[in-house]
């Protein structure tokens, strides 16, 4: 899928057809918490140890971030200009179960705020482009 296909209709981004900033921060929230307590994603010892000594002080930076790239890649006005994904995703040496697990719990969220379902499968499509760059381990 392409950034314009993305970002929906000429006359509506997706971006705007999701509600804008604070419905894509509402959803990053949900999604960012259930991460961390996901008994899944804890079998990785790295994801696990940042879970507990990093995450009281830096998930609320992550949130922030997870919130800029996808308002960013939705058509926003915003950029984002954080690490490069695998920059930021490297030292967890995260399989394709567990992206897709990530990506389960952002589904979630979606639900949680009933997302109709063009724009919650646009929403999964621009997560999944960003595959390459974040598994780095294999199975």
């Amino acid at each position: 899928m392409d950034r314009a296909t993305l970002e929906g209709t000429a006359e509506q981004s997706l971006y705007d057809r999701v509600g804008g900033i604070f419905a894509i921060a509402a959803v990053v929230d949900r999604f960012s918490d259930a991460i961390i307590t996901n008994p899944k994603l804890n079998a990785n010892p790295a994801l696990k140890a940042w879970n507990q000594t990093d995450a009281p002080t830096r998930l609320p930076g992550i949130k922030f971030m997870r919130t800029i790239w996808i308002a960013a890649v939705t058509g926003g006005p915003f950029a984002y200009t954080g690490l490069p994904l695998h920059d930021a995703h490297q030292r967890f040496h995260l399989t394709s179960d567990e992206f897709d697990e990530v990506g389960a719990e952002i589904v979630r969220a979606l639900d949680a705020y009933n997302v109709p379902e063009r724009e919650k499968q646009q929403l999964v499509d621009a997560y999944v482009l960003s595959k390459p760059d974040v598994v780095t381990a294999s199975q």
